[in-house]
């Protein structure tokens, strides 16, 4: 659920915060200002002692000449990057199984056999209007050879449902265009478009929902203009898509009696009215002729009383009360839960006749009657799947763009969260063999779905239990668009209009003790980092032929050792003879030999006489690789076989044997995964880890391709971006601190840390998306400190870019990386929202002047630089991250001869399925919560030198800042919520979307996936140390001692980070503070 808890709520808070700002572009929309009299007597000595009790207002119109345009260009790009989002995910995820693969087959079906047969086996389900829509789906796959599994097909499949979502948001756009300027109409059809849930509904799961409810949309509309006769066709039209449209009956009832009885009766227009309602209905039957009517019949009525249960998967009140899948048949105070569901159906319908009634000359009311219908009969009635609620989104926001009311765009805005949950959770998590009928998840989404119907029943008798005229409607929406009343004395002792801050410059002492600091820690990185040799020459016993060693005479062997190449675990038969004839077997079919791990010496007692040794694949060995083969004596000397000439590439490197394997000759823990595949994608083989993007992998095999496969090389890349993230961290804190001494403390506990040291040097690519993420929040901050107001456009967008571009890298590093968008989305539309407040202050007072900034040149061109700066992110942050991911793949090699799109396609498929299904345990996984105290370290590896010598090499972090990162972070939000500290805000934002992520994630995890939040962990000690040393200057020496400590404890722990031999000892006594530290092996 961590996931879907992440889009639900980051989407219901990001549709919230839009409100604002699209409320700006209402029409003739007025903004207060309140001056005091102070500020009046400047202007006009004669009303001074008025003026001392009592304050004026003057009002100012927000209208911006340039808006239509404007607005214009912002709904095509809404559109265009809308519809292409929807078809990279409709080809990306396959969508619901069995909804799918019916509305494939039954395309196919209907094109293959026709219409009149389709229905003679099918008794229940969709009606002729969308098998209509199938059979073209099923003539365009046929023309063009589409294979049904494809991904394109699911695209064509899904394609009405785009498409009429794309139809919504037209309608949206163009209702909204009445009441709002253009920008505001575009911002609301980028809120529907954009809405997690109806994204979920018509791309994620595949489903038709959109397709009928873009129809009664229209009608709703077409009523309100009075256009009664449309209206009959939609209807109709909509009927013959979905049953479901016959729940909205009431609103097509009410229209009439509103046009045709109440308004101006006559019997001609009734006539009219009549007959062409008869002609629609006409209509209707002509239209399923070919199917055969009585099938149709058949079909409506068994479609209407199928799924016989309180609630089918629909977290409702039958739910909330335990009673999903639960017959309907069953009773409760005496009447069944079918007989209270008919009788909540007519209460509901009783109401929606009040609100007709109460609102008679009220446009928005057949929207909103249209949402409270499907609210309340989805909340109360039986039978109701999990998606019925979806027409609520569509109406409720249509409702708001025709009566612009704050409650009614937040209940759009909590009925999309509960729709995505619902949704998401029979999506994603439902198991039928395994539900929990009193599951607290269920419990939780199903009181949602009540407090969604408890606030629409507040909305209702608040805003359209009466109706209200032209002068009230603006008197309304003034208030509840208006932001707080301003006086001009307090809006001059605050700044509201903030300039660009000047960015702190590098000094020369800053570059020298930058390049010590990061000459010091790349001398110890890179010492002792791995061996530069290793064995290179590749021999295949399946491809070249069995292996029989001839060591010359008898000789009584000890071990037998070999270098694996990149095929891990491969099995052998291994034979022995004295004379060459006679054969003993010492690993049969029934027990065969395990060659072991991957670029590293794997060892196997052999202890046996013999002069020859045989070596062949079983039979489920297809692919081998082994790069060296060694033959030890008892006394453990090294004897090479006289026939070694024959096997060249097997014999030819003895002399790089190593009689113990160790971190610095070969691969420890996930190198085995991550080096592997760099060395698959340098000689185009088929590469084996594929549950990560595979750039990292790309970067470890640029080292490979320096140094060639041996340790060194496929950990130099690591480290070296280890080493790079000393001038980075540095720059960053220079930038963010603009004092040199915060900046050499901070960098050096960064340096010294000991997750930032141990997790470099290892050839995984949690490296590469950390460094990419600390360059996109180093961009994201230098964006922060510019204003467009000030500066040339142009140059805010470098830092805007660079930003959207390193957040790409790491996407395409690993997975990780996308939580970086969230906490860079939430900084960045901050930014916008204060330059947002900027151009409101501005429009109160368009003649001021704020520093050198002009407010009539912020009004003039706020929109403008807006629009620009937008686009710009939506190439950034979306087509270049994109781009970046796609081309990540070149060099991943699935097996296949797909194209690259597909390609990539099938790799998100593999990976999603791998993490979410991922069951396993590890003896040295960590809860989330567990990571900041170090609970439980993650143990790499472990070497026995002798009985009290050992090595080892284990991940977690330096006690001296990772404990003091727990207080300073609760200091910044205390910082950030009293102190309005927006840099603390930044830091917790950016420790906050790499960790918090994780607190939802059910599956084995470990403390280096705390890695990321490490620089934030940092700097967020710096920057208490500053704030504190700021306040207290006598105690900035103790910071001094605290970073001397912190070094010192990195090198107390030294040999337990690098592998360095050590006696078990001094490990026991002076490194292991808590029993749960595994540091070595002490046994």
């Amino acid at each position: 659920m961590g996931m879907i808890n992440t889009v639900a709520i980051l989407g219901f808070l990001a549709m919230l915060a839009v409100y604002f700002p699209i409320s700006s572009f209402l029409r003739n929309r007025k903004v207060v200002v309140e001056q005091s009299g102070a500020s009046i007597r400047s202007k006009n000595r004669k009303n001074a002692g008025k003026s001392r009790t009592k304050n004026k207002t003057e009002v100012v119109s927000l209208a911006n000449p340039q808006d239509r345009s404007i607005g214009l260009t912002i709904f095509v790009a809404v559109m265009v990057v809308a519809f292409l989002l929807r078809v990279i995910i409709g080809g990306v995820y396959h969508g619901h199984e069995q909804d799918m693969s019916c509305f494939i087959a039954w395309a196919d079906m209907v094109y293959n056999d026709g219409f009149h047969k389709f229905y003679e086996t099918m008794t229940e389900g969709y009606p002729p209007g969308y098998i209509y829509i199938l059979y073209v789906i099923g003539w365009l796959r046929h023309l063009f050879s589409i294979p049904w599994d494809s991904a394109t097909s699911d695209i064509l499949t899904k394609m009405p449902s785009i498409l009429t979502d794309m139809g919504m948001g037209y309608l949206i756009y163009k209702v909204a265009s009445e009441k709002f300027r253009e920008t505001g109409a575009a911002l609301l059809a980028a809120v529907y478009l954009f809405c997690p849930a109806i994204l979920l509904d018509s791309v994620v799961w595949g489903q038709t929902d959109s397709i009928y409810v873009v129809f009664i949309a229209w009608m709703f509309y077409l009523i309100a203009k009075k256009k009664l006769i449309p209206s009959y066709f939609l209807f109709a039209l909509a009927i013959l898509l979905k049953p479901q449209a016959m729940m909205f009956a009431p609103v097509l009832i009410y229209g009439i009696i509103d046009h045709v009885f109440l308004q101006d009766f006559n019997w001609k227009k009734f006539g009219i009215n009549l007959g062409m309602g008869l002609t629609a209905i006409l209509c209707m039957v002509i239209s399923v002729l070919p199917y055969g009517l009585q099938k149709v019949i058949s079909l409506y009525t068994n479609t209407v009383g199928s799924f016989e249960y309180a609630s089918v998967n629909a977290y409702n009140f039958w739910t909330l009360c335990g009673k999903n899948w639960i017959s309907q048949g069953e009773t409760k105070f005496g009447l069944t839960y079918q007989t209270w569901g008919t009788i909540f159906i007519l209460l509901i319908i009783i109401a929606t006749v009040f609100i007709s009634f109460r609102c008679k000359k009220t446009e928005a009311k057949y929207s909103y009657i249209g949402a409270v219908l499907i609210i309340g009969i989805f909340m109360f009635s039986v039978r109701m799947h999990e998606r019925y609620m979806y027409p609520a989104m569509a109406f409720l926001l249509l409702a708001y763009v025709m009566k612009p009311r704050r409650d009614v765009f937040i209940l759009y805005c909590l009925s999309a969260m509960h729709f995505f949950y619902n949704v998401a959770h029979v999506l994603f998590k439902y198991d039928a063999a395994n539900y929990d009928w009193h599951s607290p998840i269920l419990f939780s989404i199903s009181l949602l779905g009540m407090v969604v119907f408890g606030f629409m029943v507040y909305t209702t008798v608040r805003h359209y239990w009466k109706y209200e005229t032209e002068e009230q409607e603006k008197e309304i929406i003034t208030r509840e668009t208006m932001f707080k009343k301003v006086s001009v004395e307090k809006a001059e002792k605050k700044t509201v209009i903030r300039p660009s801050s000047k960015l702190a410059k590098m000094t020369k002492k800053d570059y020298i003790a930058m390049g010590i600091i990061t000459l010091v820690y790349a001398v110890i990185a890179f010492v002792h980092l791995g061996s530069l040799k290793a064995p290179e020459t590749e021999y295949s016993v399946v491809t070249n032929g069995a292996v029989v060693a001839d060591l010359g005479q008898d000789i009584s062997l000890g071990k037998m050792a070999e270098y694996l190449g990149y095929q891990n675990n491969p099995k052998y038969l291994v034979d022995y003879s004295s004379d060459g004839t006679n054969w003993n077997t010492l690993y049969g079919a029934d027990n065969p030999w395990d060659a072991g791990s991957v670029f590293c010496w794997n060892y196997t007692d052999l202890n046996v006489t013999a002069r020859y040794i045989r070596i062949s694949p079983v039979a489920d060995t297809v692919n081998d690789s082994m790069m060296e083969l060694v033959f030890t004596d008892t006394e453990g000397n090294v004897v090479t076989p006289v026939n070694a000439a024959d096997y060249h590439n097997l014999f030819d490197e003895q002399d790089m044997y190593a009689s113990r394997a160790t971190n610095l000759n070969g691969t420890y823990f996930d190198e085995i995964y991550h080096g592997r595949t760099a060395y698959e994608m340098i000689h185009k083989l088929y590469c084996y880890e594929n549950t990560h993007p595979p750039l990292g992998k790309e970067l470890i095999a640029v080292g490979v391709l320096i140094f060639g496969m041996c340790p060194f090389g496929w950990r130099f890349m690591g480290t070296l971006f280890g080493v790079l993230m000393v001038p980075i961290i540095y720059n960053f804190s220079k930038k963010f601190f603009k004092e040199t001494w915060i900046s050499i403390v901070t960098t050096i506990l960064f340096a010294f840390d000991f997750m930032h040291f141990v997790q470099t040097r290892i050839s995984t690519i949690d490296v590469y998306v950390t460094l990419f993420i600390m360059l996109s929040y180093f961009f994201m901050y230098c964006y922060t400190r510019i204003s467009f107001f000030d500066t040339k456009l142009s140059k805010t967008l470098i830092p805007l870019g660079l930003c959207g571009f390193s957040m790409g890298l790491s996407w395409a590093s690993k997975w990780t990386g996308i939580y970086s968008a969230i906490g860079l989305a939430i900084i960045f539309f901050a930014q916008m929202i204060r330059r947002f407040r900027e151009y409101i202050y501005a429009a109160k007072n368009p003649g001021g002047k704020t520093g050198e900034i002009s407010h009539q040149y912020i009004v003039k061109n706020f929109h403008k630089k807006l629009i620009i700066t937008l686009l710009w992110c939506c190439v950034f942050f979306i087509v270049v991250p994109a781009v970046i991911y796609v081309l990540s793949y070149i060099p991943f090699n699935d097996g296949t001869d797909r194209g690259l799109i597909q390609k990539v396609i099938e790799a998100q498929k593999t990976m999603y399925n791998y993490h979410s299904n991922l069951d396993a345990t590890h003896p040295y996984g960590s809860k989330w919560y567990q990571w900041p105290i170090m609970y439980r370290p993650i143990w790499y590896y472990s070497g026995v030198v002798s009985d009290t010598v050992r090595e080892g090499i284990s991940a977690f972090g330096n006690p001296l800042v990772w404990w003091a990162g727990i207080p300073a972070f609760a200091f910044m939000l205390y910082r950030m919520f009293v102190k309005k500290d927006r840099k603390a805000a930044f830091l917790s934002v950016g420790y906050l979307s790499q960790y918090a992520p994780w607190f939802k994630v059910t599956r084995v995890v470990f403390i280096y996936h705390y890695f990321p939040s490490v620089p934030f962990v940092t700097v967020m000690v710096g920057y208490s140390m500053y704030l504190i040393v700021k306040k207290y200057p006598k105690v900035r020496k103790l910071a001094y001692v605290y970073t001397a400590l912190a070094v010192g404890l990195f090198i107390m722990f030294y040999p337990v980070l690098s592998g360095t031999p050590t006696t078990i000892h001094y490990v026991t006594t002076y490194l292991k503070w808590f029993e749960n530290w595994v540091l070595l092996q002490t046994w």
